[in-house]
């Protein structure tokens, strides 16, 4: 039987901490994983939140103009057909590792419709246009079987999950909005990058990135067939415990995290952070009445973090200058100190102020 080597949950916390760049560090090494794997977007600051406690700037790009239709990055529907942060160099490896395949659990009637909704959104969005404009055209192009009635728009058009799944595939990227409308714009010039195994790509690095894991997590953050990667790496894979959780680590990688300081600092990251959407839930929040909090099913949260711990929620009115913080536990003073000082940072709002539950 093959040994299962203990790793303590600290190193866990201490190696994810410094891998996902939240030790003030961040190296190139690292934010490239990161932006591989991507910075899920949207509302509540997003990657743009994500991005700022991690760097300063993109190459020679400030932050605020770092995300744009012409990149250095893009934001585009990629993993679950979430929208994400990308580097504009990446989007071939993620695209050609989340095309549909025939040996998916879909099958091959799902590839041959993604293929079919792809090209008729490669032919109607050549220039900036609004998703809904957009939907309609791409309706009218496809065969009827795509097409099903949507009782929220009280129209037929191509379901939303097919339609992202498409536009990732077509490479179109989505800009500002527009008067509230989602804005699509063409797939900007880029350099043609990729590799041979694109998802085993992302496999290495969500294991550089996260450290220990499970297949089943993989899965689910990758959203189409993980079998094929993990396959190839199994035979350098260890089995490794973390509290009471059986996951598996690359062997070369164990030193690393069982030498992996302990994390320190006082951080506010969005809902969809890849430190929480990357992790075992009940790894990273042991107590069950916490996780409910933070990753809440609608409207989620971003999450409060002391020296890798996730402590507390938040939410921003940016109209109001207002953020209302609730801690499951107190915090010194000086911790609570770090903590405004972060949030003001974060959101660049001079007069801010605090509501604080708990702590």
């Amino acid at each position: 039987m093959t040994e299962t080597i203990a790793v303590g949950r600290a190193q866990w916390l201490g190696h994810r901490w410094r891998r996902h760049g939240l030790n003030g560090r961040t190296n190139g090494g690292a934010l490239d994983d990161l932006l591989l794997l991507g910075l899920q977007d949207g509302r509540f600051g997003g990657a743009a939140y994500s991005l700022r406690q991690r760097t300063e700037r993109i190459g020679s790009t400030p932050l605020g103009r770092a995300i744009a239709p012409a990149g250095p990055l893009v934001s585009w529907w990629s993993m679950r057909g979430a929208p994400h942060a990308h580097r504009l160099a990446q989007l071939d490896v993620v695209r050609d590792a989340l095309a549909p395949r025939a040996s998916d659990e879909d099958g091959a009637a799902q590839a041959d419709a993604v293929a079919e909704v792809a090209a008729a959104l490669r032919a109607v969005v050549t220039r900036p246009m609004p998703k809904a404009e957009v939907s309609t055209a791409v309706t009218g192009r496809v065969s009827r079987a795509l097409v099903r009635w949507c009782r929220r728009c009280e129209a037929e058009h191509v379901p939303d999950g097919l339609f992202r799944v498409a536009g990732c595939q077509a490479q179109i990227v989505l800009g500002p909005e527009v008067n509230r409308a989602t804005m699509l714009y063409p797939t900007p010039d880029h350099p043609a990058v990729g590799v041979r195994q694109p998802r085993l790509a992302l496999l290495r690095a969500f294991f550089r990135v996260n450290g220990p894991t499970t297949r089943p997590l993989f899965r689910d953050w990758l959203g189409v067939g993980a079998d094929e990667p993990w396959r190839a790496v199994a035979s350098t894979l260890v089995r490794v415990r973390v509290d009471d959780r059986k996951c598996h680590l690359p062997e070369s990688m164990l030193d690393e995290v069982r030498g992996a300081p302990p994390p320190e600092g006082v951080l506010l990251v969005p809902p969809g952070d890849p430190y929480l959407r990357q992790a075992d839930r009940s790894l990273l929040v042991p107590d069950r009445a916490r996780r409910e909090q933070v990753w809440r099913a609608l409207s989620a949260p971003g999450a409060v973090l002391v020296d890798g711990e996730v402590v507390g929620v938040w939410r921003y009115r940016r109209a109001q200058h207002r953020m209302a913080v609730c801690l499951f536990e107190a915090l010194p003073r000086g911790r609570r100190e770090e903590l405004e000082r972060n949030a003001q940072w974060l959101t660049g709002d001079e007069r801010l102020r605090f509501e604080f539950d708990g702590g």
